[in-house]
């Protein structure tokens, strides 16, 4: 882990003091605390509704706002990590007297590149004199955040659990050593979570290895049932599954659906995190409560090598068989697994079977083409599932019901559709089937071909009169999924098929502000062309060009500006484009915008101009454009900060020298 990482380790454990262990600075009793709607929300972790919250108390002043709307920032917990805006958060914090984002600060300047050892002391030292212990502690050592020593700086026993939480997610095997005591190794969070599940998930090998020697017990599950071994393999990673094999993990062991690790390295479609649990001794004929094998996991995942690898090592699941059950059809089961097929009828055995000669003779002698295993599941479906063509079509010819569904409410179409069977999807919208039933909290059937990419599958399923309009569970329609992915043959086909370009998501984004935002110029230029609004601004008021913009995507901000978008159009926080981009950094965008004579002085919420923001961030180029093009540089923000003030203050010496002396 590199300097800069280790900073960020350092203040994400800052703020779990924060937001995790309920030690906040305000004094006030909850009845009154003006923040206590942000802290509600952050305790059942709705981030997106806090940041809200947040933001009308930080355009007040409110110093403990503006703190954790920086380290919101850091770590990325509403939107991609932004170290501008954390550190201007940070800053307008500690300037209100924030310990924690001085020491915050110290920490920023210390891991930047070059290191800013002056400063971080400054900030340092600011945090200690507002009363911070850990800032005392800190400097008593002569040392500097960036030298975080958690032995030392960390004495509250809830700051110390959440710490070694992090380390173990992050990997950070010496500050686990530094942690851990069995209080700590064995502590779960309020699902059931702890050290060595975080490191099983992300944390890696070492990491986990170091909890397993500290005593970790490496079957603990979490309320879902899921053990460390069960996250290792969802994360594909081989060298974690070794870790906790060799620890003597339970290969065995199923969560509460009946899902064992095997099914959900197969899921994860990691063919070596497969091969090491099937040498570890995982049974590939267990079946969970949906009577689902690693084989039908490793199927919808799309990846045959892992399919592959299954059926070589003896997952014939439901596709042969090998030894006669008897009875009058003549079905073979496996042998070696006389429970595979329990409660199966007859007909689901021979459906799964890529020949479907047997299932043909047992619906000659009467079978039902209708009938459902134990849990509910059609045959039809089961054919569907296995890929099997013929089978879909007999049991089709048979009088099969080709809309019937499982117990979730979900067709045999919608689940090829999700399982990337775009020949069992074509077949059953032959038949007659409905392209728009599914289960009411699952993907309808193009909503998952847009998702996957499927061009093909989107156009079969709009020429079989899909709902081109239909929404995932986030409230995005195919066309809103599109435009952002990079297949410019599925926006055709979508639109082609009459997607709306103008209905929004719950954040009110149409499709045109997910491709400026994702930077997908053929895209937007497909979708103005059939109309769609160029200014439509989301529930934030951002319009495509703001979002293109703030994301650094100079060919859609251009375009935008050619199709006439209003440059000087500000969100909720009074930002306009220019001020975006500044903050962003892309010169290209911001000489787009004066080009189109966006205003340059205008100033957001907190009294910033696009000047002061590129002089904050030490940009020296969007500086000389925004000088050049008559910004002015006596304009000052709510702190009363100048350009000047804010690049000297960072020791951007080429920066000052250019508003000096201009």
């Amino acid at each position: 882990m590199g300097r800069r990482d280790r900073a960020y380790v350092l203040l994400a454990v800052i703020a779990a003091m924060a937001l995790v262990s309920g030690r906040w600075s305000a004094a006030a009793p909850a009845s009154v605390d003006p923040l206590e709607a942000a802290k509600a929300a952050i305790r059942v972790k709705e981030y997106g509704r806090a940041a809200g919250e947040l933001e009308r108390e930080a355009a007040k002043g409110n110093g403990e706002a503006q703190y954790l709307l920086g380290t919101f920032a850091l770590n990325g917990l509403v939107q991609e990590r932004d170290i501008v805006k954390a550190r201007m958060w940070l800053e307008k914090a500690a300037t209100s007297g924030n310990a924690r984002a001085a020491y915050s600060l110290a920490a920023l300047l210390a891991a930047a590149d070059p290191p800013d050892e002056e400063g971080a002391r400054r900030w340092l030292a600011k945090s200690q004199a507002l009363g911070l212990d850990v800032a005392a502690r800190t400097r008593a050592r002569g040392g500097l955040p960036l030298e975080f020593r958690p032995q030392i700086d960390l004495v509250d026993a809830r700051s110390r659990r959440d710490a070694l939480w992090l380390a173990a997610a992050t990997g950070e095997v010496d500050t686990i050593a530094a942690l851990a005591d069995k209080t700590n190794v064995d502590a779960q969070d309020e699902f059931g979570r702890g050290a060595l599940a975080r490191a099983a998930l992300t944390g890696g090998p070492n990491a986990l290895a170091a909890l397993v020697r500290l005593g970790a017990a490496v079957d603990a599950a979490d309320i879902r049932g899921m053990t460390a071994l069960m996250l290792a393999a969802q994360s594909g990673s081989a060298q974690s599954i070794d870790v906790l094999l060799h620890a003597d993990a339970n290969v065995s062991a199923a969560d509460r659906l009946g899902n064992t690790a095997l099914m959900y390295a197969a899921r994860s479609g990691n063919r070596e995190a497969v091969a090491r649990l099937l040498d570890g001794g995982a049974n590939v004929m267990t079946r969970n409560v949906q009577d689902w094998s690693a084989v039908d996991f490793a199927r919808a995942a799309a990846k045959p090598e892992v399919e592959s690898l299954l059926r070589a090592r003896g997952a014939t699941a439901l596709l042969s068989a090998s030894s006669s059950s008897g009875g009058l059809t003549g079905v073979t089961r496996p042998a070696q697994a006389p429970d595979l097929y329990a409660n199966w009828q007859d007909v689901h055995v021979a459906a799964a079977r890529a020949d479907a000669s047997l299932l043909k003779l047992l619906l000659a002698r009467g079978a039902n083409a209708n009938a459902r295993n134990s849990a509910g599941v059609p045959a039809l479906i089961v054919a569907a599932l296995a890929g099997s063509g013929q089978s879909v079509e007999a049991l089709l010819t048979s009088g099969a019901d080709a809309n019937g569904t499982d117990a979730h409410g979900d067709s045999a179409l919608t689940l090829a559709a999700r399982a990337g069977r775009a020949d069992i999807v074509g077949l059953l919208l032959s038949r007659g089937a409905n392209p728009d039933k599914h289960a009411p909290s699952a993907d309808a059937a193009i909503v998952a071909a847009t998702k996957a990419g499927a061009s093909q599958m989107v156009a079969t399923l709009i020429a079989g009169h899909a709902a081109v309009n239909e929404r995932d569970a986030d409230g995005e329609t195919p066309l809103m999924i599109a435009a952002r992915g990079a297949d410019l043959s599925v926006v055709r086909s979508l639109l082609e098929g009459g997607a709306s370009v103008d209905l929004v998501d719950p954040s009110g984004r149409a499709a045109l502000w997910f491709a400026a935002r994702a930077g997908r110029l053929e895209i937007a230029q497909m979708l103005a062309a059939h109309h769609a609004e160029i200014d439509r601004q989301d529930r934030f008021r951002v319009t495509p060009l703001a979002a293109a913009a703030a994301a650094g995507h100079e060919p859609v901000a251009k375009f935008l500006i050619e199709k006439g978008a209003r440059v000087d159009a500000r969100n909720a926080r009074n930002d306009t484009a220019l001020l975006l981009a500044a903050s962003s950094g892309n010169a290209g965008v911001v000489a787009a915008l004066l080009d189109a004579r966006a205003g340059r002085d205008a100033q957001n919420d907190f009294g910033d101009t696009a000047l002061i923001i590129a002089s904050r961030n030490g940009d020296a180029r969007i500086v000389r454009l925004l000088l050049d093009a008559g910004a002015s540089t006596k304009l000052r923000n709510h702190d009363h900060a100048a350009a000047a003030d804010v690049a000297e203050a960072r020791n951007f010496d080429q920066v000052v020298a250019l508003l000096r002396n201009f």
